[in-house]
């Protein structure tokens, strides 16, 4: 697969053709046209800035959510082997689960990434009532033709599904999931992201949390119900973009007809305004809160991030 090389003036043509014969290839990695990044320059000369996509693809199952669609290797209780963190080569952007690879068990209850193939959108054999929307399906996103692991962007199989948020009711002991660099810094272009399967059941026919009451998203709060994903930049301990999140709808609705449908087709969610990060940390924000903090399932699958080193 190819990399995406771009040379600002002639003088530096030579340049760019020996940087890019001296790179290989990665397994996850597609052509993309490379969205404007910071360039550093050298004595007045541009120097050559590379643009990847994790699309997750070609991994090993180390890294993938399983046995079944609950993702029961995210958690410590697990009898096999837990899910290992990833991180892409070379860009060296981690997805992970708090704990992962450190020792600490790990617990996807308490947030991060996992790789998933899964994409059930209905009940299978055996399964019955909100099964396919809840958390024992936790790790399939609604995209694709049910159970074909056909759910990823444009047909693919594997992406991530990022889970956690903060709110008034957890924040003293909860922290936003991220994406980092272990190493050195870029810019995170954007990624594409769709419904989970357990998210978008719950905003279609709501769940039981709270009142105890199923209410679907576009009957709260006088039929303007919604669900935002939020992403934050971080250089360091530095915030960037004034320290504002970039915001999405998830799904909006006003007199309780969508102004946002549910996002379940994959859709660009742009974060090159945040400029240049270490990590990225993201959050959900959303109306159908009650005592115990949101009660809309806080998960959004993600494929095809888009990197400028």
């Amino acid at each position: 697969m190819k990399k995406s090389f771009s040379c600002k003036t002639l003088s530096v043509a030579i340049f760019c053709v020996v940087v890019a014969a001296s790179c290989s290839k990665q397994n996850d990695l597609t052509p993309v046209a490379p969205k404007p990044a910071e360039t550093a320059k050298a004595g007045g000369v541009s120097l050559l800035s590379t643009t990847y996509t994790i699309t997750f693809e070609g991994i090993g199952s180390s890294y993938m959510a399983g046995p079944t669609s609950y993702a029961d290797n995210a958690y410590s209780a697990y009898s096999g082997t837990q899910i290992a963190p990833y991180v892409h080569t070379p860009s060296n952007l981690k997805f992970g689960i708090k704990g992962a690879g450190s020792g600490t068990p790990v617990d996807y209850w308490n947030g991060g990434f996992i790789v998933s193939d899964w994409n059930y959108k209905a009940n299978i054999p055996g399964k019955t009532g909100d099964w396919w929307y809840s958390y024992l399906n936790q790790a399939s996103v609604y995209s694709g033709t049910s159970g074909s692991k056909n759910g990823g962007y444009s047909g693919s199989s594997n992406f991530a599904v990022m889970f956690g948020y903060v709110d008034f009711y957890n924040s003293s002991y909860a922290t936003r999931p991220k994406i980092d660099f272990t190493s050195g810094s870029g810019v995170v272009n954007g990624t594409y992201v769709c419904l989970s399967s357990y998210t978008y059941g719950v905003i279609q026919n709501g769940n039981t949390f709270g009142s105890g009451v199923a209410t679907p998203l576009k009957d709260v709060a006088n039929g303007k119900g919604y669900l935002k994903l939020q992403a934050y930049g971080f250089n360091g301990n530095t915030p960037t973009n004034g320290g504002l999140p970039i915001e999405m709808y998830l799904a909006r609705y006003n007199n309780h007809l969508p102004v946002v449908a549910p996002v379940t087709a994959w859709t660009f969610f742009d974060l090159s305004a945040l400029g240049t990060v270490t990590r990225v940390e993201f959050n959900f924000e959303g109306n159908d809160s009650g005592t115990y903090g949101l009660n809309t399932p806080a998960y959004v699958c993600m494929d095809n991030v888009q990197v400028t080193l």
